[in-house]
């Protein structure tokens, strides 16, 4: 007995040395399965700079091994600095880290946006490409890109989900969540960004990151994942793909890189964004998700469309990581329920703007129901679930426009 308790204390003091000294853990039932350095994770990544000429720089920084060579991701930076604006070097920016998608690429007016808010921005490629020029892309989210000589594995089905019997450097997550934390560590070593007020935000797959990272990386003071979430395998875009895997692919998928595995573990506070009729990441599944953040914010947005564009778009996104990074008072407050039944009170302190029920009564597939939504008092504070509503939230646009709401509720 003497010895397991030792044994115990051992590894509890091993593993908050490991987060003391690099700000970086796995979750306890990861740990020792996946390969991560992240002693090295947590130190600057090489770097060289591609173009400095521009309001918005770009580099090529050191990734993971993939093929039996070290690779190369692309990324774009962006800061007031670079904008044309003073920089002092004592550390002033607040930092962001940008996630793309599926069939993204990094976006250089993402990166500017962030800028021209006072952010210094980061935001790599997570395909082995890097972006075609501006003027060479449809329109300003264009996603168009080339090959880079030593890329790392394409952001495709075949390695997101069919490279499990194969080493961890064959695998799209593992080098996702290693090439997103170097940035990270990249861009808290540029002596114009303060380290200690640092932010990431992802769309879609990379809402999905978001999750992975959040779990891994304790150094972001704020994370934002739009669309992304967990628990894929109870119902997403990818039915196929877990079909193919079979039950037992399914569960080593789920236990490696599903963010069902890694959300507890995050220690930041999280606003989770998502629409009513997401086709990629169902409304119950995004719920249960958010619902493992210690610190959890919630806005389902009626009918948000899926796009770059539009998960970038949520004013909420930058008003968010603002009151946390930049001691703003732009999004406070959030919505608390007391249930009796389907009599239901709500309280929001601070209270403005428009408070809605907004609930669905239809059984259809996620993307398929029709919700409905019911003004309500805001000085009241209760409402009456109707009796056919099988999932419901309160839904409240401030003042500002910020768009919150509660848990999503159900009944079996």
């Amino acid at each position: 007995m003497k010895n397991t308790i030792s044994t115990g204390l051992t590894l509890f003091f091993l593993y908050s040395l490991v987060i003391a000294q690099t700000g970086l853990s796995l979750p306890p039932d990861l740990e020792g399965r996946i390969p991560w350095d992240l002693e090295a994770l947590s130190t600057a990544p090489d770097y060289k700079w591609v173009n400095q000429t521009d309001a918005v720089w770009s580099m090529i920084y050191t990734g993971e091994a993939y093929d039996g060579k070290v690779t190369e991701v692309f990324a774009y930076y962006a800061s007031p600095a670079t904008l044309g604006g003073k920089n002092s070097g004592t550390g002033e920016f607040p930092g962001i880290v940008l996630v793309h998608g599926g069939g993204g690429t990094a976006f250089r007016i993402w990166a500017r946006e962030w800028a021209e808010r006072g952010y210094a921005a980061i935001t790599m490629d997570l395909s082995g490409n890097q972006p075609l020029t501006e003027a060479q892309q449809d329109n300003p989210w264009g996603s168009k890109s080339t090959r880079l000589a030593a890329g790392g594995p394409l952001q495709d089905d075949v390695h997101k989900f069919f490279r499990l019997d194969e080493d961890f450097t064959a695998q799209w997550q593992f080098h996702s969540v290693s090439n997103i934390v170097r940035a990270h560590s990249l861009i808290r070593s540029f002596p114009e960004v303060n380290p200690e007020r640092t932010a990431l935000t992802g769309i879609s797959w990379g809402g999905y990151l978001t999750n992975l990272v959040a779990g891994v990386d304790h150094r972001f003071a704020a994370a934002v994942p739009v669309y992304g979430a967990g628990f894929l395998h109870e119902g997403s875009a990818w039915d196929l793909q877990f079909d193919s895997l079979g039950m037992e692919g399914t569960q080593r998928w789920v236990a490696l890189w599903d963010p069902s595995s890694y959300v507890a573990h995050a220690r930041t506070p999280m606003l989770f964004i998502n629409g009513t009729n997401d086709f990629a990441y169902f409304v119950e599944n995004w719920q249960k998700t958010a619902n493992m953040v210690p610190d959890a914010r919630y806005a389902m947005i009626p009918g948000l469309k899926h796009s770059h564009l539009h998960g970038a778009e949520p004013g909420e996104i930058h008003r968010f990581i603002g009151t946390l990074l930049e001691d703003k008072n732009d999004f406070n407050s959030s919505i608390k329920l007391k249930e009796k039944g389907r009599k239901v009170g709500y309280s929001i302190s601070q209270a403005s703007g428009e408070i809605y029920l907004v609930y669905t009564g239809d059984t259809k597939r996620s993307p398929e129901r029709e919700w409905k939504r019911i003004p309500l008092d805001t000085a009241k504070g209760k409402v009456s679930v109707p009796g056919d509503a099988n999932l419901w939230y309160i839904y409240w646009v401030d003042s500002l426009g910020n768009r919150r709401s509660s848990e999503v509720k159900g009944w079996e």
